[in-house]
């Protein structure tokens, strides 16, 4: 099962990083990790890359932009979203993903600038991040729940709707009250009689964290339905890593800071198909040569057997540039398609043409080539010499000669022969 490195960066430059390897359930593989960068770019090897940047530091809304295209959107985005916010719009990098269910496009905000120095950090330390997301996208959205989680300097929620609110420690009391009435309709007295789903509240924290705020939970607990606090013993780190690798957020790696695609970091995973495709190219190749090489040779020796049989058959021949056609044109034969196809059929002419040779008188009129069986239309002086040219086709024993007919004409015998291969 493939592995991802989850690394989580410091909200402050000086802090140390923290990083957990998880397998593609999100289930973790090692224990957590704490350190400088350096010392996590040893675990990238074979893994997928992860980093979660501090939520305080990405602003996540949700944008209506009537586009269909990727890369129109997000270049929509600056203007559909420049009302909600405070700084320049050109000093932003925006991205985003598919519409969710709401038919609204999940967007993550970030400083050019603050993009620019995470970019810098991971090339200084050999690292390689195939994503990067805000660390509130490791915060799961539960239905009918506010999850929350409570850190050292800040506090993030996920409400019943999955929308995020990031904020410092010192402002989780009212911002959570305000939320607690937003999410159960205590704000609108005219809702007494529509019917408000219950809420739930889930809160992650270290133990110090939880005795700190004791008396807000137990006030917390008497407005929601119900409220089940977890300490994370280990960190918020591997709850998140499990969560950002079974459902991601917005990855900022888009537009200019997408990772470029390096053929040569999957070299090892295609390399055994590679080879394989090669070979068979190879082998391809070497048949059709050899194919290409036999059908040369074949296509030589039909030409020399059929410049054989046209000295000895006809008077006067000369030196003629292509034998087969000519012979072809002299005999009405069958196309050398259909003849060199056949089995046996340049070894029969061969063999006709050194026993012509050693016949002289006998001349062909006509010649076919059908089911493996050469059958001709022949002249010879007599029946003697007829019978001599079969004895010299069928002596070396690779093919059988039958006279079918000899009739007398003239001064000559016209008979008719058939050669085909020897049954073995």
């Amino acid at each position: 099962m493939a592995e991802s490195l989850v690394i989580r960066l410091p909200d402050a430059s000086t802090g140390p990083a923290e990083w957990v390897v998880v397998d593609d359930s999100g289930a973790r593989v090692s224990d957590p990790g704490r350190g400088s960068l350096n010392e996590a770019s040893v675990l990238t090897e074979n893994r997928k890359v992860i980093v979660l940047v501090p939520a305080t530091r990405v602003l996540r809304l949700s944008a209506d932009v009537p586009l269909r295209s990727v890369a129109k959107i997000r270049q929509a985005l600056p203007f559909a979203l420049e009302e909600q916010l405070a700084g320049d719009v050109e000093a932003q990098h925006f991205a985003c993903e598919k519409r969710n269910e709401s038919g609204l496009i999940p967007v993550a905000v970030v400083a050019t600038e603050l993009m620019e120095q995470w970019v810098d950090t991971f090339a200084e330390n050999d690292i390689k991040a195939d994503a990067v997301f805000a660390e509130s996208d490791g915060i799961a959205t539960v239905p009918a729940t506010i999850s929350v989680y409570v850190d050292d300097d800040s506090f993030i929620i996920r409400d019943t709707a999955g929308d995020i609110t990031v904020a410092d420690a010192a402002s989780m009391d009212v911002v959570l009250d305000l939320l607690l009435e937003q999410q159960t309709g205590e704000l609108d007295d005219e809702e007494d009689d529509v019917s408000i789903p219950p809420v739930n509240l889930l809160i992650y924290c270290s133990a110090s964290a939880h005795e700190q705020h004791q008396e807000y939970w137990e006030r917390l607990r008497m407005r929601a339905e119900n409220l089940d606090i977890k300490i994370l013993a280990e960190g918020a780190l591997p709850r998140m890593a499990g969560e950002v690798v079974m459902n991601r957020g917005v990855n900022l790696l888009q537009g200019k800071y997408a990772r470029k695609v390096e053929l040569g970091a999957h070299w090892k995973r295609w390399q055994p198909a590679a080879t394989l495709l090669a070979a068979f190219v190879l082998l391809v190749l070497i048949f059709q040569g050899a194919s290409y090489f036999q059908l040369s040779r074949q296509e030589t020796a039909l030409d020399q057997a059929a410049s054989s049989v046209l000295s000895a058959t006809f008077n006067n021949i000369g030196e003629v540039a292509d034998p087969w056609n000519e012979l072809t044109s002299r005999l009405g034969t069958a196309s050398p398609e259909a003849v060199v196809s056949g089995p046996g059929f340049v070894e029969a002419l061969e063999a006709l043409s050194i026993a012509f040779a050693e016949t002289p008188g006998i001349k062909m009129q006509t010649m076919s080539f059908r089911g493996g069986v050469v059958d001709m239309q022949l002249v010879a002086p007599n029946v003697d010499a007829l019978d001599q040219l079969r004895q010299l086709v069928s002596g070396p024993g690779k093919f059988t000669a039958e006279i079918q007919s000899a009739n007398p004409k003239d001064d000559a015998i016209e008979g008719r022969m058939q050669i085909m291969a020897s049954k073995q």
